[in-house]
């Protein structure tokens, strides 16, 4: 019964007249931050770009009855319908669907997903939206249905950053300039391989030796940030689950923190805690991160991000000036990582500090930077849009 209304809305939509609006779906997991922050980029900057109405409604991708009901709904009054999904849980949003030619569909992720694949999941989707850095397969698996861009897309703002440290800039030592620091975390083998590349205490010393003559260079105090997956494994690969967790940190950022104290650099952590409901009480009332950022967007300083972040880099990047911004590489970077940070370093966004000693600086051939992967994922999709509906 399900498919026959979702039929019945498609023979309406193909009947649509001009003056329909455009209904904007997303949908992901929301358990999963970092695809709910790709599907609600692409969502604003959709809204921004438009000159048509849109509405927009976040679809939970874990109730696939209710996706159904929504687009017949739809359909049946004559909207137009763009659906956005992110990570695993987007693919299983758009697989539980009938087959929807009338219906926009696009798919994004920081990697090309084994499910992708599927060729019954392709002939459903008008788009998957990845990296560039993506292999010349995977490119050719996906051929007119790729979206290339620099980065992820991400829902994190300039305007929100200066927000947050409007708001709680009291929480910050008082320094003339900041050195911000995003400790690395154990991260994935490049897929189908299995198993972890940590980021170790090694790594930690390496950076803590950078970071100390720096600040001093610089006469600035380091604000330092970490991350769940910081110290989230032991040296065995096995899951530490008391870390990030009533108040307590993690050995790497504990590490870090007392070589930089032992030289006499000022430090302040805001320790990563996993939102759970006994954990309540360690949680602060903002995103570090965007602090952090916001303080840097108003005084002098400079923001060290973990080259196997591939969503940090994409926010900073996005959200700060981009010689405010240096990557360094680090031991738990795969080959996907790797790709990234170097596809950033030739688009001219970025600096790279490898092995914690050398800057390698990009060639900036404009004074204009590339566009961010939502802005170029939205405006695909709205051409798309356009160009379709205006054959009907």
């Amino acid at each position: 019964m399900k498919r026959f209304l979702l039929s019945l809305g498609l023979l309406s939509f193909f009947g649509l007249n001009a003056q329909a609006t455009i209904k904007l779906y997303i949908t992901a997991n929301p358990t999963n931050a970092g695809d709910m922050s790709q599907v609600e980029g692409i969502k604003a900057a959709l809204l921004n770009i438009s000159d048509s109405k849109i509405t927009s409604e976040f679809l939970d991708s874990r109730t696939p009855d209710i996706i159904l009901q929504k687009l017949d709904a739809t359909l049946a009054n004559n909207e137009k319908v763009i659906l956005v999904g992110a990570g695993e849980g987007g693919i299983d949003a758009i697989e539980s669907l009938p087959s929807h030619p009338g219906i926009i569909t696009c798919l994004t992720s920081h990697m090309l997903l084994e499910r992708y694949k599927d060729p019954v999941l392709l002939e459903k989707l008008t788009f998957v939206a990845l990296p560039t850095h993506v292999s010349l397969k995977d490119k050719k698996l996906l051929g007119s249905k790729l979206i290339e861009t620099v980065g992820v897309s991400h829902n994190r703002t300039p305007e929100n950053t200066e927000k947050t440290y409007s708001d709680w800039g009291k929480e910050l030592p008082v320094c003339s300039s900041y050195v911000g620091v995003i400790l690395g975390g154990d991260a994935p083998l490049s897929p189908p391989a299995k198993g972890l590349k940590r980021f170790t205490k090694d790594d930690a010393l390496n950076l803590a030796n950078y970071v100390v003559p720096l600040a001093k260079e610089k006469d600035a105090c380091v604000i330092l940030l970490n991350g769940p997956r910081t110290g989230k494994y032991d040296a065995n690969q096995e899951e530490v689950l008391t870390v990030h967790r009533q108040g307590y940190s993690d050995p790497i950022t504990e590490l870090f923190v007392h070589t930089l104290k032992e030289a006499g650099t000022q430090v302040t952590l805001f320790d990563f805690q996993h939102k759970t409901p006994e954990n309540r009480k360690f949680l602060p009332p903002y995103n570090a991160f965007e602090l952090v950022i916001g303080a840097l967007k108003t005084k002098e300083g400079l923001l060290l991000v973990p080259g196997e972040s591939t969503s940090m880099i994409s926010e900073a990047i996005d959200t700060l000036p981009s010689e405010k911004v240096l990557v360094y590489t680090n031991a738990a970077m795969n080959e996907a990582h790797e790709a990234h940070v170097n596809s950033e370093l030739e688009a001219g966004r970025v600096a790279i500090l490898e092995n914690y000693r050398h800057i390698k600086n990009p060639q900036r051939s404009s004074d204009t930077p590339p566009p961010s992967a939502a802005r170029v994922i939205a405006q695909r999709l709205l051409d798309t849009a356009t160009n379709q509906w205006q054959k009907e």
